[in-house]
């Protein structure tokens, strides 16, 4: 940590996030040229970071669908729904900023001044609801609209290095949010105190809060996926799975470990039958391969049948690729995508095993952005050094 909040801006640290939002808005924009689109309207709260680069404040509940960023081809220009601008990077000004109102007369005007928009003629948007539907009628009468949701996957799942450098910084935190847990881990403790230790650590470490209750599961005598207050007995296993956010880029890694340190023959076999197979399939993430080959590679080195995805991409939330669970079979894995991939071995007796690790695609031998290794209670080497995951 360089100072109070590096977690959670963006500034600072090993991104320079003038290069990455130029790069970014270049893509979109060139995207866009190619479906032609003369105006995207945006209001997924990861596509418009990633549109914008523009902070968002983390909010609950749900809402219905509209647009908060006007992407104008014309003129290159993007507006963007904020009521201030602390957190709007200095290349989107104040003149196009556009304020929140619950008056939809109001609504509608804002929206209307936005240039190139009444005269749109193709309008992608990542979602849609009926007042937006009507709000555009209204504002741009000859526009189609078209879904936009593949063209902002397909952008969001290749990474750039400055991105790529994004997400690593939050594996090193999460890595610091393990290494917390890890040292708590005794008889007596319970997973909802785990859950307290990695709130507490990240919050120390600067970075957002991600609601994220399976960051802790006792595995003994199967996978529970919430939190509860039963205490762990000496020689439990224990999923820990810590999720941490920066700049609004995510990472992850999930490690089982022993409640008091010390596994038993049959826990160190489950445990190195599930690393074998992950690593299968972790190898298996090359540039042209498929979800399938993903697939084939985890079940012929043993993998058994997955209560989730075997691969999911990482970056601004969840991204494409998602392989397993019956999805991503034919998906085609890309130089620059970030992986999360894991692996669950459960065996009658023993219990579960998980494991997940961040890689990123080459064309070659794949890149792991976590460096926690398996079935280890001390930080890997170097752990926090350049990365903020230390206090």
């Amino acid at each position: 940590m360089t100072g109070p909040g590096l977690a959670a801006l963006p500034e600072g640290g090993r991104v320079d996030f003038t290069r990455l939002r130029t790069d970014r808005r270049r893509r979109l924009l060139a995207a866009m040229a190619h479906a032609g689109l003369d105006v995207l309207a945006l209001g997924r709260p990861a596509n418009i970071a990633f549109a914008t680069g523009a902070r968002q404040l983390w909010t609950a509940g749900s809402r219905p669908f509209s647009p908060a960023c006007l992407v104008v081809a014309a003129d290159e220009r993007i507006h963007l729904l904020a009521t201030w601008d602390e957190g709007v990077p200095d290349d989107i000004p104040r003149e196009q900023l556009f304020g929140l109102s619950w008056n939809p007369g109001i609504a509608t005007a804002h929206v209307a001044a936005v240039p190139g928009l009444a005269g749109a003629r193709r309008v992608g948007a990542d979602g849609t609801s009926p007042s937006w539907r009507r709000l555009l009628a209204e504002v741009a009468p000859d526009a189609e609209v078209v879904d936009a949701g593949p063209l902002l996957a397909g952008l969001r799942a290749v990474k750039s290095a400055d991105e790529v450098a994004a997400i690593e910084t939050a594996c090193a935190l999460a890595e610091g949010a393990l290494e917390a847990m890890a040292g708590a881990l005794a008889p007596g403790v319970t997973t909802r105190q785990l859950l307290a230790v990695h709130a507490e650590r990240l919050g120390r470490l600067g970075a957002p809060i991600v609601p994220n209750e399976s960051v802790a599961q006792a595995t003994t005598h199967g996978h529970r996926s919430v939190v509860d207050d039963v205490p762990l007995q000496h020689g439990d296993l224990v999923a820990l799975s810590p999720s941490a956010s920066y700049a609004g880029h995510e990472g992850t890694l999930a490690r089982t470990v022993p409640v008091g340190g010390a596994l038993t023959p049959a826990q160190a076999d489950l445990g190195a039958a599930c690393r074998s197979a992950l690593d299968a399939a972790v190898g298996a993430c090359r540039a042209g391969a498929t979800g399938a080959a993903l697939l084939e590679a985890w079940e012929s080195a043993g993998g058994g049948p997955m209560p989730g995805p075997l691969v999911v991409g990482v970056g601004l939330g969840a991204e494409q690729p998602i392989v397993g669970m019956g999805v991503g079979a034919d998906a085609e894995l890309r130089p620059g995508m970030a992986l999360a991939v894991q692996g669950w071995v459960e065996r009658d007796g023993v219990g579960g095993w998980l494991e997940r690790d961040v890689v990123v695609v080459t064309d070659g031998v794949p890149r792991t952005l976590t460096r926690w290794p398996s079935g280890d209670l001390t930080p890997a080497s170097g752990l926090g050094s350049g990365h903020g995951a230390s206090s």
